[in-house]
């Protein structure tokens, strides 16, 4: 074996058939997976499984988004569908998320790919980018419904997004798992028209509503039991009102904007609503790891990050804060409410930039502690309930509590091969 030379000690790089490595100082600072041609041969010829569906969520996190409430509404219906779900982690790391009859798979695994490879339906709230980069092929029989995971969101999303569109190979993969889509479930006519501009070879819009929603249009009972479970999971006696926290995906690394006062805060929820108050904080998954104990506020709030399902969340909180996330716009659904906190909002408009401004939601919007504190003290309920009401309609949103089972109709078809592509 020859002598690594000094320069090779320091900056190498390493071409394969199936991956690149660069490394510096002999610790790999980029490696990039492809797929080889007998891999691509061996997924193409994979027979599919007529009865198998392949669920997504967020890059296998957790149990949750519209996957999960999608899947709820087949088991409701006892359909004898093979179900396999894509997790990051050990399944006992999930232990007591998911029902009993679920198979599992590794996100980051070959085996994922197979099982895409052979499954009659993928269903996702996200691209399959790295796994088209890995090899997967899409077959005519297959079909991808993509549920995506925003709701009349405000922010700028995909290709309208230029930070995004500088990774070209993140947008080539992107494009090709767009293009392999065969429904694009919307909750709305505007929904419908962002996917249009967004995405790319757009094509099977279905307005079904989101199944994650449903959660929202369910009896005064059942969403007691729901508060009652997310309680006692958090540690938070039941007699106790919640605001919920939960800012969304920045691309800048800055904590400045994460600077609410929450102990001044307590005490004008209790004067304006009545109650005993506490926070819980659920935190963007990107943000979690780095930052969240570097801001001495968090500290003093209940931590949801590990919990798996936001939409469980948003119906036990009495009052939600966001920034610029989506989940507001799920929130407005109970009509509880609901405070815009956006302190950085002007370098947000440069890095990712809205569809339509701020300003014109039903949410009371502030840029610092004291306007936030002024917008509680003088919330009108009545006002912003109608705000709510022309909001919706103005965006055409059709959620009533029934979009699970719009979506499972149409799986059924699919499955009984009475589904017609557009």
């Amino acid at each position: 074996m020859r002598k690594l030379r000094l320069f090779e000690k320091i900056f190498s790089i390493v071409n394969k058939p199936s991956y690149k490595q660069i490394t510096l100082f002999g610790i790999p600072v980029y490696k990039k997976f492809f797929a080889t041609e007998e891999e691509k041969t061996f997924y193409a010829k994979l027979p599919v499984v007529k009865n198998k569906i392949v669920f997504m969520n967020y890059w296998g996190k957790s149990y949750g988004c519209n996957p999960k409430y999608i899947l709820e509404e087949i088991r409701h219906r006892k359909l004898p569908y093979e179900l396999v779900w894509a997790i990051n982690g050990y399944p006992d790391d999930f232990e007591g998320d998911f029902p009993q009859g679920i198979r599992f798979v590794q996100y980051k695994s070959k085996e994922f790919i197979k099982e895409l490879a052979s499954a009659k339906i993928w269903i996702s709230n996200h691209h399959f980018a790295k796994q088209f980069a890995l090899g997967l092929i899409k077959k005519p029989e297959q079909f991808f419904i993509q549920t995506w995971h925003g709701s009349l969101g405000i922010k700028k999303i995909e290709k309208n997004v230029k930070t995004l569109t500088d990774e070209q190979d993140w947008e080539h993969f992107a494009s090709e798992s767009s293009k392999a889509t065969d429904i694009w479930v919307s909750n709305s006519k505007f929904e419908s028209q962002i996917y249009e501009q967004a995405f790319w070879d757009v094509k099977g819009i279905k307005e079904l509503g989101h199944p994650r929603n449903d959660i929202f249009f369910k009896s005064a009972e059942e969403k007691n039991n729901i508060r009652k479970k997310v309680l006692q999971a958090l540690s938070i006696p039941e007699d106790k009102k919640v605001l919920l926290y939960a800012p969304t995906f920045k691309d800048t690394t800055s904590l400045s904007s994460y600077n609410i006062e929450f102990s001044k805060l307590i005490p004008v929820l209790k004067e304006k609503f009545g109650g005993d108050w506490v926070v819980v904080s659920r935190m963007h998954p990107s943000f979690r790891k780095r930052h969240y104990n570097k801001i001495k506020e968090l500290k003093n709030t209940y931590n949801a990050n590990n919990y798996p399902d936001i939409q469980e969340l948003l119906v036990s909180a009495d009052i939600a804060i966001t920034d610029y996330s989506s989940c507001i716009f799920d929130f407005m659904l109970s009509k509880k409410p609901a405070f815009i906190y956006a302190a950085n909002i002007s370098d947000y408009e440069i890095e990712r930039g809205f569809y339509y401004p701020l300003s014109s939601t039903p949410f009371p919007i502030a840029e610092n502690n004291n306007q936030l504190i002024e917008n509680i003290t003088h919330f009108d309920y009545k006002e912003y309930k109608e705000k709510i009401e022309i909001f919706l309609v103005e965006k055409d949103c059709m959620e009533d509590g029934h979009a699970s089972e719009r979506v499972v109709d149409i799986i059924e078809k699919i499955m009984s091969g009475n589904y017609e592509r557009n």
